[in-house]
């Protein structure tokens, strides 16, 4: 049984050793996440993502105050943001092109 534990230990050390050693060569230097207006949930969700970000992955990482959800979508649909927090209806909005930002724009980027 000790032998098995012991096997198993060795093979997840081997896993996590292999994924830390991937190449990041393509990551982003850093990542600029849209939020909303200063102390609204989305500053506080896209303040804490950033931290999180740069703390597990080493890639710089802050939220920047937006006009919200309509702005944000625009800004990742344009490459001004990597990411954006966005509820679905200004994100169906802007996927069907009819953002108030970008009308007629599709924006087929966001995910």
């Amino acid at each position: 049984m000790f032998i098995k534990t012991l096997a198993a230990a060795c093979a997840a050390g081997l896993v996590a050793t292999t994924a830390m050693a991937q190449d990041k060569s393509d990551w982003p230097s850093e990542i600029t996440i849209g939020t909303a207006s200063q102390g609204g949930t989305y500053f506080v969700y896209g303040n804490g993502f950033a931290g999180y970000i740069s703390e597990a992955l080493g890639v710089n990482s802050t939220g920047e105050v937006t006009g919200g959800p309509v702005q944000n979508v625009t800004l990742v649909e344009t490459g001004d943001h990597l990411m954006g927090l966005v509820t679905m209806g200004p994100a169906y909005d802007a996927w069907m092109g009819k953002s108030e930002l970008a009308p007629g724009l599709e924006h087929r980027s966001i995910r």
